[in-house]
């Protein structure tokens, strides 16, 4: 568990060293570039997805699947699976919340601007904790579709950061509409091309709810 929550840290670092250089800081203000810094911190809703398929496609990993069924029922374990995923994502978003700004703080300073902590401030937080929810239960539903740990792991990990992640800088137009360009809408990222905020809430809301109810259905008719 302590190397999964290092991932609310490590993936918004990863993303910093592959984006656009630092010293680009300089030529915008103070503003921008607090929005830019902190702003990767709703790469967490990444973490939130991995985190949830962990909960279910580890247990099948281990076997141990079929004991917690018989033990509770399918709909307990789904419930109970789903509202500890959604609940340990927040509660992982906020820690990293709290680290990033630190991060930030010391990123902008070196680079000459001075972090503001603002209504943009507070709109990447609540935005970022909505995203890690939503991602928790989209991260729970995975698992429960595919089963096999390694293949949702790769769906939850590898799809956002190398085919979705592109297409946010290179097509807005289409990835609004998929999980990590409405993230980055939500959380309201300095990016062209994306939703309103509380249109791309609605469009991380539907698949988070999708997914649930394609897992939910797919759970029922696979252990009946």
């Amino acid at each position: 568990m302590l190397g999964i929550a290092s991932f609310v840290i490590l993936i918004p670092a990863l993303m910093v060293n592959v984006g656009p250089p630092l010293e680009g800081l300089r030529a915008i203000d103070d503003a921008l570039a607090t929005r830019t810094v902190f702003g990767l911190i709703a790469s967490s809703a990444i973490v939130a997805m991995y985190l949830g398929s962990y909960s279910v496609s580890r247990e099948y990993y281990y076997g141990s699947m079929a004991r917690s069924l018989v033990m509770a029922s399918t709909r307990r374990v789904f419930i109970s699976k789903m509202l500890a995923s959604v609940i340990a994502s927040v509660a992982l978003c906020v820690v990293g919340i709290a680290i990033w700004s630190i991060v930030t703080v010391v990123l902008l300073r070196s680079f000459g601007r001075e972090p503001l902590f603002d209504g943009p401030f507070w709109t990447i937080v609540w935005g970022s904790l909505f995203a890690s929810a939503c991602g928790g239960a989209i991260g729970v539903a995975v698992g429960w579709l595919v089963r096999n740990y390694y293949a949702a792991s790769g769906i939850v990990l590898l799809l956002p950061l190398m085919i979705e992640a592109p297409l946010l800088f290179n097509l807005p137009e289409v990835e609004r509409y998929l999980p990590v360009g409405a993230i980055a809408g939500v959380a309201v990222l300095p990016l062209d091309g994306l939703l309103p905020w509380w249109a791309s809430g609605l469009v991380l809301l539907g698949w988070s709810v999708a997914a649930t109810a394609a897992a939910a259905l797919v759970v029922r008719r696979r252990e009946h």
